[in-house]
């Protein structure tokens, strides 16, 4: 339905001032977002049509500034605040965990910052003899097929600050949650290689679509 066809109180713009913001869908957040249409779509069915060929709002999500500069109806304004408002969105989620202790709440932070990306990235994340995080890391930054563990360097940084315990992860950019032969066979390595040290590992794991799995 074309926006000018519904009543006053059901458009975006006065709907979420009458009922607040949750109450709309993505679709009529988009469009508030945009303000107008393009040529032979309002403002609804142009945000229907970027949903629609983007794949939903993960699919936005992912993608960068220059991919939708070339969209048509999209110019560097709306682009402009589609990213920003994706930014603030980032930024809101990191507030009350940047100083938050415990490895577990900072995984499923990890996690989900790493939900659309399309590089396949290392982290890890140190902890004290209490389990308390001395420090996070992002340790490798591959591509879309893998990521390099620089071992060596892992091991010195984790001996250098006195790790008594580390935690890995990885993302999967393709959604996969299942662990790789590499995967498995990396783990046994490195719990192997830190033991060596002194130093336990307690876990590897996998973050896909946000959620996370650990490998065997």
């Amino acid at each position: 339905m074309r926006i000018k066809d519904l009543p006053k109180e059901e458009r975006p713009r006065e709907k979420l001032l009458i009922h607040g913001a949750s109450s709309l869908s993505v679709l009529e957040l988009l469009a508030i977002l945009l303000r107008t249409g393009r040529k032979g779509e309002d403002v609804l069915e142009f945000s229907a049509s970027l949903l629609n060929e983007w794949g939903g709002l993960e699919g936005l999500c992912r993608a960068g500034v220059q991919e939708l500069m070339r969209e048509k109806g999209l110019n560097s304004a709306k682009v402009a605040t589609l990213a920003a408002v994706l930014e603030l969105g980032r930024r809101i989620a990191v507030l009350g965990v940047r100083n938050c202790d415990q490895w577990q709440v900072r995984l499923e932070k990890i996690a989900e910052d790493t939900r659309f990306c399309d590089r396949e990235m290392i982290y890890a994340i140190f902890l004290d003899a209490g389990g308390k995080v001395i420090e996070e890391d992002k340790i490798s930054y591959g591509g879309q097929s893998g990521a390099y563990l620089d071992i060596p360097v892992f091991y010195r940084k984790a001996v250098r600050i006195n790790a008594y315990g580390v935690v890995l992860l990885h993302n999967h950019p393709d959604g996969s949650s299942s662990a790789s032969c590499e995967d498995i066979a990396i783990t046994e390595h490195v719990r192997k290689g830190l033991n060596f040290l002194g130093v336990e590992l307690l876990g590897h794991y996998i973050a896909a679509g946000g959620q996370l799995t650990q490998v065997p």
